[in-house]
């Protein structure tokens, strides 16, 4: 396992979203996306966040509903210390907040979507982040 990954997100982060699936069963996220080469020739990308611990979708412009296909991808960044602390903001107590750290900002248009996770693999290659 490698953890040299920052450049090929670089190269898919102004790609188009084909879908974005939650897999809270086993704790992934995956992000498909197509992205243009160089020569024009239209690349298939997947995206797959694993060991996931938390997410928090920060919706501007898009429907609640997150229809994003076809939308644009501006850019998909990873910070080895975070992102700044999230929590639920409907906890009944201090003690039943849950805090985290995301690590990984997706950014698709307006709209964030921060990402707890402690593995990434990009297209079946993986890299351990913590």
């Amino acid at each position: 396992m490698s953890n040299s990954f920052h450049p090929i997100l670089d190269t898919y982060s102004r790609g188009t979203i084909n879908a974005i699936n939650f897999d809270m069963d086993f704790d992934k996220i995956s992000v498909a996306i197509s992205n243009k080469s160089i020569d024009d020739h239209i690349e298939q990308a997947e995206i797959v966040f694993e060991d996931v611990k938390a997410f928090y979708y920060i919706d501007h412009d898009l429907p609640s509903d997150m229809q994003i296909k076809g939308e644009n991808l501006n850019s998909i960044s990873y910070d080895l210390y975070g992102f700044g602390e999230f929590s639920a903001a409907h906890a009944k107590s201090e003690d039943e907040a849950f805090v985290s750290i995301p690590n990984f900002a997706v950014s698709i248009n307006d709209s964030s979507l921060f990402i707890d996770a402690n593995k990434i693999v990009i297209n079946n290659q993986e890299f351990k982040v913590r």
